[in-house]
């Protein structure tokens, strides 16, 4: 653990060294070998593509919008929300923030793969920092 001054000291002398011969490579910890980049996987271990995957409407809606105005991506019309003009990065914002939840995900890889993440990644990971 660095005090603030010796933090403040490294990160001078790295920002005074750019543009240099790069140094060591920096140490992190983890798997090794490295993973393979995540595939989503069905309940028999199956890779899935879940990239077509959009979130559905029911018919509790009251169109109020909100599940427009949360989308990160901005891909849910808001004229007619049963629509999506751009990219569903499935981070349930519309899910978790309409007041009726009339907004869902039904296609069963999908919601297998948020339960999976879930149960895996619950743990907190604690930051790491590297000087």
């Amino acid at each position: 653990v660095f005090s603030r001054h010796q933090f403040v000291q490294r990160i001078a002398s790295k920002i005074s060294r750019l543009g240099q011969a790069p140094g060591k490579p920096v140490l992190v910890a983890g798997k090794t070998p490295v993973r393979p980049y995540y595939t989503p996987r069905d309940r028999e271990r199956r890779p899935v593509d879940i990239r077509k995957v959009q979130p559905k409407t029911s018919e509790q809606c009251t169109h109020c919008g909100l599940c427009a105005s949360v989308c990160p991506m901005g891909s849910i019309d808001p004229n007619n929300i049963r629509i999506l003009i751009g990219i569903c990065i499935k981070c349930c914002a519309c899910v978790k923030k309409c007041p009726v939840g009339a907004k869902y995900f039904e296609d069963p890889a999908f919601l297998y793969h948020k339960t999976e993440l879930e149960e895996e990644f619950s743990r907190r990971a604690e930051p790491s920092l590297f000087v």
